[in-house]
């Protein structure tokens, strides 16, 4: 691991190697000769190898806003989502001033703003305007809804209970929703129109319409408003593969919706109306594809135990799957009329951390792999390993999908460099999440037991990354 001193970002010039990229105050005397590297940002500080933040205790997911311009990060312990400028130039992130820095469920003692339905935060959505963030939580089963100012980045929760939707109306708060109990991802269809949430303790996928000017979000009516493992005694309409939902996707071309469903071991596969947000469960066994089949209910894949992370390329033609139990990424085809998945042939539809018998490709750092996240050119993918302390890094061929980790210590990095197969990297402790920026120049980890956000360049050409940017002091 990298050790340093942490300097505030107002005193500091952002530097890569020994070149000055960007200077955020002048130096009045000449630059100190060792450059301090703080390519994180933590709860504590990290004894000095990161920067102080703000209400990241137990940080598990980070998102950016479609412009690049904000960086968002959930955390649990914090009950929190804590808001970051980027640097465009640099991928370098600064936490807003006074309460605009985050948005707690208590308001961190006077350190945030006060939010309402805010309890058990694992990640956040972003609309493909920019003009809204939506905050599921798992604890308080609901979805907080905010305005977000697309200068600053900031977040406003709605007023009255158009600021949220809850199982229970959170005692008046909250509009009244269903199939909301444990929520933990939301994804927003690229045309703005509709809002999903996956729900982990529901075993469900809730669905709703978004007013594209204010951003309120209102539950379809009836069974179309979610769609659930047993139908929610009718509450819902009956689904097939949900149990334990934990993330859900929109394909790029709005047609089809993907739900990664833990207990299921299972990717469910929905048609999307694009008129309504409604969703239709392909027939059949198309309808899923499961690591055991589920009884013929679903297609028999592989490397798909305790799926939790899912991502659809940019083109459209391909799904990837981290998958916790199996340790693993897996590999499929999208038929982009019908949403069809179809796992790679052989050794090309996983790669895992054992090999899983030869079934799967063998990598490393992918221990309880949780989080994947596609470059926007579609040539790199990145996995987050809770277990393994790491991101993982893979190049992808565009037209067949196939994945390759990199060779040597560019393959990943983790929190201790594991024994020398990986990169040393710093604040890695339990990492969850991952997320490639809009521009494709960095990537950002969201690390549970680091509580901390890890800020990583990215080679356009190999798709490797380098912990950065580093901070140089000034006089």
């Amino acid at each position: 691991m990298r050790c340093s001193r942490s300097y505030p970002l107002g005193v500091v010039a952002l530097v890569i190697g020994t070149t000055l990229i960007s200077g955020v105050a002048k130096a009045s005397t000449p630059r100190a000769a060792s450059i301090d590297f703080a390519g994180c940002v933590s709860e504590t500080g990290t004894g000095g190898t990161c920067v102080d933040g703000t209400a990241l205790d137990g940080a598990t997911g980070v998102s950016l806003s479609p412009d690049g311009t904000s960086v968002y990060v959930a955390s649990e312990t914090s009950r929190s989502v804590s808001v970051f400028s980027r640097d465009s130039g640099t991928g370098a992130i600064a936490q807003l001033p006074g309460t605009d820095a985050c948005v707690s469920s208590s308001g961190t003692g006077g350190a945030c703003a006060k939010g309402t339905a805010l309890v058990g935060p694992r990640s956040v959505g972003l609309s493909p305007d920019g003009k809204n963030l939506y905050f599921p939580a798992t604890t308080a089963a609901a979805v907080a809804i905010f305005a977000r100012n697309q200068t600053t980045g900031a977040l406003k929760q709605l007023v009255g209970t158009s600021g949220c939707i809850s199982e229970s109306g959170t005692n008046g708060a909250c509009a009244i929703g269903r199939a909301l109990a444990g929520a933990r991802s939301a994804a927003v269809s690229p045309d703005g129109t509709s809002v999903y949430i996956a729900s982990y303790f529901s075993d469900a996928v809730a669905v709703f319409s978004r007013n594209p000017t204010t951003g309120a979000l209102t539950q379809l009516a009836g069974r179309a408003g979610c769609v659930s493992e047993t139908g929610t005694s009718g509450v819902c309409a009956d689904g097939i593969a949900l149990d334990g939902a934990r993330t859900v996707v929109v394909s790029p071309d709005g047609k089809n919706v993907y739900v990664a469903a833990e207990a299921s071991g299972a990717i469910a596969i929905f048609r999307r109306s694009t008129t309504t947000g409604a969703l239709t469960q392909l027939a059949g066994p198309t309808g899923c594809v499961s690591q055991t089949g589920i009884g013929g209910l679903c297609i028999d894949d592989r490397a798909l135990g305790g799926a939790g992370g899912i991502a659809v390329s940019p083109e459209g033609d391909h799904v990837y799957v981290a998958s916790m139990g199996s340790d693993a990424v897996a590999a499929f085809s999208r038929d982009q009329s019908t949403g069809v998945l179809t796992q790679l042939a052989g050794r090309n539809g996983c790669v895992s951390e054992t090999g899983n018998g030869g079934a799967c490709r063998d990598g490393k750092a992918l221990d309880r792999a949780r989080s994947v996240s596609i470059s926007p050119d579609g040539s790199g993918l990145y996995v987050a390993a809770e277990i393994s302390d790491a991101v993982a890094v893979f190049s992808r061929d565009t037209a067949t999908g196939t994945l390759t980790q990199l060779a040597g210590t560019d393959g990943c990095i983790s929190d201790t460099g594991t024994g020398g197969a990986c990169a040393d990297g710093t604040a890695l402790d339990a990492a969850r999440m991952v997320s490639v920026s809009p521009d494709g120049k960095n990537v950002y980890a969201a690390s549970f037991g680091s509580s901390a956000v890890t800020i990583f360049v990215r080679d356009p050409t190999t798709g490797a990354l380098a912990e950065g940017p580093a901070l140089s002091t000034v006089g």
